[in-house]
This record gives C-alpha cells, sequence and structure tokens, in this order.
C-alpha cells in the first residue's frame, strides 16, 4: 500500500463486533467491502493474556453490555481461536479487501506476524505504552498503524523511538516536537501511521479534539490516520479535511447486538454513507492549487468586465476616468490595461460601451 496516496484509506474496524462467531465476521467482511471499505479489522487477542483475573470492566463497557463482570470473562467471549484468523484472512482475499488485526499481548503478535503475516499491524491505543510489544515490531518488514487514544506527546514520542529503534523525535519542556534523526525519519515516514484516537465508546463531541489531525502533520511529519468513535460520519470528515489519510470506524451489522462496541459504531447503509462523502470530499478538496477551472471559462467571459467607452470618445481625445470604464461581459480587454493608457490619446473614434 502507498501510504501517500491521494485516495483516503477506509477502515472497517469489526473489532469485537463478530461476537465470537466466525460465520458473523465472514459476513461483516462481505458487507464491508460491499460498503466501499479498503480494509477490514478484528483483534487479536488471548483474554488470560490481556487481563488479570482481578481486572475490571471499563465503565463504557459495562454500560454498552448492560453485564458487570470482570474483563477477563468479558474478553473470553470475544476471543478467536488461531483457526479462526487463516479462515478470515482467506475471506478477506476471496473479496479483495486487506485483513487488518490489532495485537493485544506478544503470543498473538507472534501468531499473527508468523502465521497470518499480514501486511499491516495496527498498535491500538491500550498498547501504546507496552515496550514489550512495541520492541517486538520491525517497520520494515509491516506497515505499523499506531493509535494513540488515552496518550500525550511525550508517549507518543516514546512508543515512535521504541519502533523505530533509535532516538528520532524528541520534546522540550514547552512541549515542542524535534526531529532528531532526519535519515530514519524519513524511512518509517513510508512505512508508519499515527492515528488520532479518543478511547471511549461512544465519544462525545466536546472530546473528539479533531485538530490533533492537523497539529500531528506538522509536528511528527507522519502520515497520519483517525480513529474515529464519534457518533454519525462527521467526525471522519471533518479529520479528512484536517489531512487524515486512514479513516478507521468502527462497523456493526446490528447495533442492538450484544456487545460493547456496537452502539459506537455504524451499520452498513451509515457506512456506506460516510464513506460516500469521504469519496465526494475527496474530489471537492481538488488540488489546493488556485487556477481557472475549466467550468469556470464558459462563466468567465460573462461574469467578469471589459474596457470600454463610458462616454463618446474622439480620437485624439486623452484617455481618463472620465470617459473610460468597465462593463460586462468579459471578452475584451482587461480592465488593468487602463493603467498603461490613462492620459493618453485616444487612436480612434469610440461610441459609448464600446470596448476600448
Amino acid at each position: 500500500m502507498n501510504l501517500n496516496s491521494k485516495k483516503t484509506y477506509v477502515i472497517a474496524e469489526i473489532g469485537v463486533n463478530h461476537n465470537g462467531s466466525v460465520n458473523l465476521a465472514k459476513k461483516m467482511i462481505r458487507e464491508a467491502k460491499r460498503c466501499g471499505a479498503d480494509a477490514v479489522k478484528f483483534q487479536s487477542f488471548k483474554a488470560k493474556n490481556l487481563a488479570t483475573d482481578f481486572a475490571n470492566q471499563a465503565p463504557y463497557q459495562i454500560k454498552n453490555t448492560k453485564i458487570k463482570e470482570k474483563q477477563i470473562k468479558m474478553l473470553k467471549k470475544y476471543e478467536l481461536i488461531d483457526k479462526s484468523y487463516y479462515t478470515l484472512k482467506k475471506e478477506c482475499k476471496k473479496n479483495k479487501i486487506e485483513f487488518i488485526s490489532s495485537v493485544f499481548d506478544e503470543e498473538s503478535y507472534n501468531f499473527l506476524l508468523n502465521k497470518i503475516k499480514p501486511k499491516i499491524i495496527k498498535i491500538p491505543s491500550g498498547e501504546i505504552t507496552n515496550y514489550f510489544i512495541l520492541k517486538k515490531l520491525n517497520y520494515k518488514n509491516n506497515y505499523i498503524f499506531l493509535s494513540t487514544g488515552m496518550s500525550n506527546n511525550a508517549e507518543i514520542i516514546n512508543a515512535l523511538n521504541t519502533i523505530a529503534k533509535k532516538k528520532v523525535f524528541s520534546l522540550n519542556k514547552n512541549n515542542q516536537i524535534s526531529i532528531l534523526d532526519e535519515k530514519i525519519h524519513k524511512k518509517i515516514k513510508k512505512k508508519i501511521c499515527l492515528m488520532h484516537c479518543i478511547t471511549d465508546y461512544p465519544v462525545k463531541d466536546d472530546y473528539a479534539n479533531i485538530n490533533c489531525v492537523s497539529n500531528f502533520i506538522k509536528d511528527f511529519k507522519l502520515v497520519i490516520g483517525y480513529s474515529d468513535h464519534t457518533i454519525g460520519n462527521l467526525g471522519p470528515i471533518i479529520a479528512i479535511s484536517k489531512g487524515a489519510k486512514i479513516i478507521e470506524k468502527h462497523f456493526t451489522l446490528d447495533k442492538n447486538l450484544s456487545g460493547p462496541d456496537h452502539i459506537a459504531s455504524l451499520n452498513s447503509k451509515e457506512f456506506k454513507e460516510m464513506v460516500k462523502k469521504i469519496r465526494i470530499s475527496e474530489r471537492m478538496f481538488g488540488s489546493g492549487i488556485k487556477k481557472l477551472e475549466k467550468c469556470e471559462i464558459k462563466n468567465s467571459k460573462i461574469a467578469r468586465k471589459s474596457l470600454v467607452a463610458k462616454t463618446k470618445i474622439n480620437k485624439g481625445e486623452l484617455i481618463t476616468y472620465k470617459n473610460v470604464t468597465a462593463k460586462r461581459p468579459g471578452n475584451g480587454k482587461n480592465p488593468f490595461v487602463f493603467i498603461k493608457m490613462i492620459n493618453k490619446k485616444s487612436k480612434k473614434n469610440y461610441l459609448k460601451d464600446q470596448f476600448i
């Protein structure tokens, strides 16, 4: 894939919305493709490696599932066995859509890397401080998408430097980011995408902070994406207007299904509409270079003005503000030509409104 492509890369985040069913996951892959997604993303984890026996659920998980239980018990419901990933990767290939998965523990990362061999490895927000996974990553072999929910600039820099295996970025006491190694930065720019994200499900508008997208572009000078958890599709549209090249949005077939993420997801109709708006937005952004557009040519002759005689002008009479003005249509001389003609003698006779 080309991270610098002009086309926005759209990921349908299936995550755990398959509710542990491979058949439902396969159906979601096909539906995501129909809706225009470029990739689908799953979550690779072993519940026993992800959470302790005593770890509690996040407040949103209790609210969205309406069940209060230990995290590990909840996670086991959505854990897929290893052979399921072969099936899902095969289904993605069949439907010509990219397979991606987020990794939450070392065992799952090793399996994904060595057995499934996806082009893209996603590091979810909760793992941005997981040194044990970050140190294993090799951006030379995989594209790395690093999500930044719940983090600050210092933690993002620490993660990026760990992945790069060199101190590429630094942060001063004024929270200003500097690039220390231009050579390595040039390499990781082609393989690492930094994803702005706010970790809540759903995210209230006041916390979306989408200006982070443009700030990340300015500060890190990397390809920036947006993992959106807000309600609706406005967030992704704003994000691409800020320069986001990758959009990730939770996807479900039914928002009423049980599970922690369905309520913050788009259904098929909504996801298809989001992709449609993204593609329209891409066309509307244009090149950014101001020029006479093809569609304007026919109107420019009508809407612009030409240099004309304001009154009757006799040959030899001085050209002045009193006898020359600008009127439509615009297929005569540009009114700025008047600057070179002022106070010079007219070379011919002109009737009122005649082109000069």
